[in-house]
């Protein structure tokens, strides 16, 4: 079933079957709720103003590129392009309103599923060619799956995300909540949490071959062994993330602005590496002109 209403500026479309219910702004196409029977599961916003005004991206569909690159700048066939910096000399999540700032036109596709739609135009925020990108979301029993699409008419970079923060158990004790990760290694991160271009072994306090506490603060990128991602258990929810993107950034919400606070929630964001246009080892994010680009997320809920 889905419900749309007005939302702000915006548009708020529910999802939902018998256990899972899911809610979504046009507004950067972002998640404001996502309950599994009943209990909400990630941090959110009452209003759209809440978004335009909330600096830590909760929920949002980012890009073009999620993460940061370094100097806010790359090149591409020989060719330099300067983006526009928005985290110092860098630019993070696709830079000043960006995707996660704008109104994309939805799509029901059927009583489950929702596809929501944006045109970014050549030269926004720096990068090359005319972009049109889509996001999906679908619902299926306990399972909450996310598409993202699209296509350029000039070869660009590329690699959007969704940026939900998660609380399972309610009681916004991010560091609490016990994890485990499908990774062996993760990204060395320099200053300004640009890559050095090294990759670490997941050991001492980056081991997550177990579940257990967070316990600290985070914000690293882990190299992905295959596509499940991640288990995140609390307040008797399970969480288990899969993923064909190659990393997964872990950050532990030190920075969240009002009315939330630091370490309310644990964001797990499916992706590609940072800076990876700059970082030739990584998987490149090069997306040829005309060549369709897809990429997919599975949030599968369970009770413990």
């Amino acid at each position: 079933m889905i419900e749309e209403k007005s939302f702000g500026k915006a548009r708020l479309y529910t999802l939902s079957n018998a256990v899972l219910q899911v809610r979504i702004s046009s507004r950067g196409a972002t998640v404001t709720s996502l309950r599994y029977r009943g209990q909400e599961t990630i941090l959110g916003y009452d209003s759209d103003e809440g978004y335009l005004r909330g600096g830590a991206y909760l929920g949002a569909t980012v890009g073009r590129v999620g993460n940061r690159i370094g100097g806010a700048g790359f090149t591409l066939n020989g060719q330099r392009y300067d983006l526009v910096p928005n985290e110092g000399p860098n630019q993070l999540h696709g830079g000043p309103e960006a995707f996660d700032r704008q109104l994309w036109e939805a799509e029901r596709l059927d009583d489950t599923a929702l596809r929501f739609t944006l045109f970014s135009p050549d030269g926004e925020n720096g990068f090359p060619g005319n972009l049109e990108a889509a996001v999906t979301y679908s619902l299926n029993g306990g399972t909450l799956r996310i598409e993202f699409a699209g296509k350029c008419d000039k070869d660009t970079v590329y690699a959007p995300t969704n940026h939900m923060y998660f609380d399972l158990s309610g009681k916004g004790e991010a560091l609490e909540a016990r994890l485990w990760l499908g990774a062996d290694a993760y990204v060395e991160p320099g200053e300004g949490l640009i890559p050095t271009g090294r990759l670490l072994p997941c050991e001492g306090a980056f081991d997550f071959h177990s579940l257990r506490k967070v316990a600290r603060e985070y914000d690293h990128a882990f190299v992905l062994s295959g596509e499940h991602a991640c288990r995140l258990e609390d307040g008797g929810l399970r969480m288990d993330l899969f993923t064909d993107m190659p990393g997964l950034q872990v950050y532990t919400g030190r920075y969240l602005d009002p009315p939330h606070r630091a370490y309310q929630g644990l964001a797990l964001e499916p992706e590609y590496l940072p800076d990876a246009p700059n970082q030739p080892a990584f998987p490149s994010i090069e997306l040829k002109a005309g060549e369709p680009f897809l990429r997919w997320a599975e949030y599968r809920f369970t009770e413990i």
